[in-house]
């Protein structure tokens, strides 16, 4: 089922559903994709200045080795630039409904960012953090994304209980991909699972993203970390030798590096 087709291009100041209707649909798909809420003029400056940032970086060799690098998918603070974007949320009334969504009060959020690159590889299938203690995020599309250039590839209704990757695997849920436009707001629990997929486009594809794990920042301005300066930042992968060496299975063997977490699945205490 197509999620966009249930929920309209909503107008201001609040979505246009019901609220009741939106927790029903959230409760039940373990996400909300909401057309047009952030002004494209909003988000663009935060886009430009990304993308240049990453170029400069790249051009000069400031990136850091692996961790993302190589399979193309980089996490990044945006910078206190990204404020403008959350202030537009507020307007709107999309952190009031997110604190309808959450399992417990939001406070001031985390601020990411990530960036999937051009020949970028899929992701393994995951969720965010711990499924035992979900937290909500919001993400906002800061470029058009569309199958070409890497939208997310989400499996709705994975959120309902914990579950090992083998058993995530042996369900065979069900996936789906949506294009947003850049503005679209994308609310999810982070007990859902999704991936990043690749990008054939020539351009990074920035996404934004607000998030409550922990709680939420512990910074009395989240907007102010890494002193308000866009900073790009390692993933899952570490840094060191086995880190770029696990990295780099994931991209020349896939297939090897699923059995390898299919296997460590099986071990308790693991996912």
């Amino acid at each position: 089922m197509d999620y966009l087709r249930l929920v309209p291009a909503l107008t201001p100041p609040r979505p246009s559903l019901p609220e009741a209707r939106l927790q029903e649909l959230f409760a039940d798909q373990g996400y909300l994709v909401l057309p047009g809420l952030v002004d494209p003029s909003v988000v663009e400056p935060l886009r430009h200045s990304v993308l240049a940032e990453f170029e400069r970086m790249s051009r000069k060799g400031k990136l850091f080795q692996g961790s993302g690098v190589m399979s193309g998918h980089l996490n990044c603070f945006p910078g206190r630039a990204a404020r403008a974007v959350y202030d537009a949320l507020e307007r709107q009334g999309i952190i009031d409904l997110a604190s309808t969504l959450a399992a417990f009060p939001l406070t001031l959020p985390n601020v990411g960012c990530n960036l999937n690159l051009p020949g970028s590889f899929a992701q393994h299938e995951h969720i965010d953090g711990d499924a035992n203690r979900p937290f909500l995020v919001v993400n906002v599309a800061m470029v058009d994304t569309t199958l070409n250039n890497g939208a997310l590839e989400i499996f709705p209704r994975t959120q309902d209980k914990s579950r090992r990757y083998w058993e995530f695997l042996a369900s065979r849920p069900e996936r789906l991909r949506h294009a947003m436009a850049q503005g679209d707001v994308l609310i999810r629990t982070s007990s859902l699972w999704y991936r990043e997929m690749p990008n054939r486009a020539q351009d990074p594809r920035p996404m934004l993203a607000f998030s409550w794990e922990d709680g939420g920042s512990k910074l009395a301005d989240p907007f102010e970390a890494h002193k308000g300066q866009l900073a790009f930042l390692p993933n899952r992968f570490r840094t060191d030798w086995s880190g770029r060496l696990r990295e780099r299975l994931s991209i020349t063997a896939p297939h090897v590096d699923t059995a390898l977490r299919i296997a460590a699945s099986l071990m308790p205490n693991t996912t």
